[in-house]
């Protein structure tokens, strides 16, 4: 054998028993709770891939707004909408819940495209991804940019307001042009804790608005290598990420002061001590200047919200300091 093909070898072997060495210690903090954890790192510029339930499908919850940013994105770089354009929040899209839109609806009814986005990705707010889910083409629309992406194992099929009446056993709701903010507020008030148990159950088991590990790095990989978006709408989105305020005791929750992570956050309510999901998926910017994807789901767990919470972050530091 030549030497620099023994060399090969030998980083093969080492790169091998690192990754078995990290999926290890992942299903041993995998144990610390009652649900799945599902989780993935991949380096991109190797290309070197470690996973845990990597195919197993968990529920998005939030992580939507990754992919809704980036459908939206897409939209423009096809010229259909610009950054600056006014658009109209609607009765339907105003939720109360996580929305600093909602604030300022009625009396501001038409916000830029661009704030829109970045109030969905990093504040997480819930007004901005239902006009956003809606005016992007819905899950149709969705659907056909992940097979445009050759993006497989992740699916945005409802709105987040009709997974969370799905979520919480409101059965046969009026059509979405005729909510408003009260609307689903007095229905959601008429479920009980059991009707929400069982559709909580239900939905765990529901393959729409779900996600795997390994499609979520996958997609987080076709974004960061200028593979899905222009560079300028890649950029864009790179750094809204960047601001993310959410749940930083997730995905950074470990990592060294001054970790650059570009991610995005989900979670669910807990209905009866079961919370369905729990989930960060981002980008990691390294010491040494490459990039680590992450995405850590855990679902159908009991455990409180510190607790799921330091699992992704003991899954993410391992996968930092292996890499």
């Amino acid at each position: 054998m030549r030497r620099r093909e023994f060399l090969f070898a030998l980083g093969a072997s080492a790169a091998t028993a690192a990754s078995q060495n990290l999926l290890d210690r992942w299903r041993r903090i995998a144990a610390a709770t009652d649900g799945t954890v599902g989780a993935a790192a991949l380096h991109l510029n190797s290309g070197q891939l470690v996973s845990l339930n990597g195919d197993e499908r968990f529920p998005l919850a939030s992580v939507c707004k990754l992919p809704i940013a980036m459908n939206l994105l897409a939209l423009v770089d096809e010229g259909k909408f610009t950054p600056d354009q006014q658009i109209e929040v609607l009765p339907r899209d105003v939720s109360s819940s996580v929305s600093d839109i909602a604030k300022r609806w009625p009396a501001q009814r038409r916000f830029p495209l661009a704030e829109l986005i970045e109030l969905m990705v990093s504040h997480s707010d819930n007004t901005a991804v239902e006009t956003l889910f809606r005016i992007g083409g819905e899950g149709r629309a969705m659907a056909a940019r992940f097979a445009e992406w050759k993006i497989q194992g992740v699916r945005v099929d409802r709105g987040e307001r009709q997974c969370g009446l799905d979520r919480n056993g409101v059965k046969n709701p009026p059509p979405p042009d005729q909510w408003t903010d009260a609307l689903i507020e007095s229905l959601l008030a008429k479920t009980t804790p059991d009707m929400r148990y069982r559709a909580t159950q239900a939905f765990l088991e529901d393959p729409r608005d779900t996600g795997t590990p390994n499609g979520t790095v996958q997609l987080l990989a076709k974004l960061f290598r200028g593979e899905a978006l222009s560079k300028p709408s890649t950029a864009r989105l790179i750094e809204v990420l960047k601001a993310t305020t959410t749940f930083p005791t997730r995905l950074k929750g470990l990592l060294p002061a001054g970790t650059i992570v570009a991610h995005k956050t989900g979670s669910t309510g807990t209905t009866k001590g079961l919370t369905a999901a729990t989930n960060d998926s981002g980008v990691i910017f390294l010491p040494n200047g490459s990039l680590l994807a992450v995405s850590v789901y855990v679902k159908a767990s009991t455990r409180k919200d510190a607790a799921r919470d330091r699992i992704i972050a003991r899954i993410t530091r391992t996968a930092f300091d292996t890499f």
